[in-house]
């Protein structure tokens, strides 16, 4: 087993995984205002720095990447097509399959990680939401 250190070494910059989720963000948004839609998604909360308490003591940081949310709902007819294009991109960026929290007329949750802590949320009620929190990444003046 490696040490936290070099564990960290190993993964990606918070620079480079924030440029990776941001990516796949995007292209989550574009899928599903195009084939659920139309979704018009606003910034719901700015990007926040969170304690990274699996690398205590480390220089590892975590984030709250800028939250969205669309105040238009998703239909419930539309939701398993919805749940389908998160799981195949959120795969392409090293994401399990999704979990599901909340599967009730009118309201849908659904959560996933990836193999470095990261975890997004997609749900839809009253309005739509995507929100995603990094693991923990040292800043890429940390790496060797």
């Amino acid at each position: 087993m490696l040490d936290p250190r070099s564990a960290l070494q190993q993964r990606p910059s918070i620079e480079q995984i924030i440029a990776q989720y941001d990516q796949m963000q995007d292209r989550l948004r574009d899928l599903l205002d195009r084939l659920v839609g139309p979704l018009r998604w606003a910034v719901s909360a700015p990007e926040t720095r969170v304690d990274c308490t699996e690398f205590a003591g480390s220089d590892a940081e975590s984030r709250v990447l800028q939250s969205w949310r669309a105040a238009q709902p998703i239909a419930d007819r539309d939701w398993p097509s919805a749940v389908s294009i998160v799981r195949s991109i959120t795969a392409e960026y090293g994401f399990g399959e999704p979990e599901i929290i909340v599967n009730r007329t009118g309201d849908h949750e659904v959560t996933g990680n990836d193999g470095y802590g990261a975890v997004y949320t997609f749900g839809t009620a009253k309005a739509t939401i995507l929100t995603l929190t990094t693991g923990c990444h040292l800043p890429s003046a940390l790496k060797s």
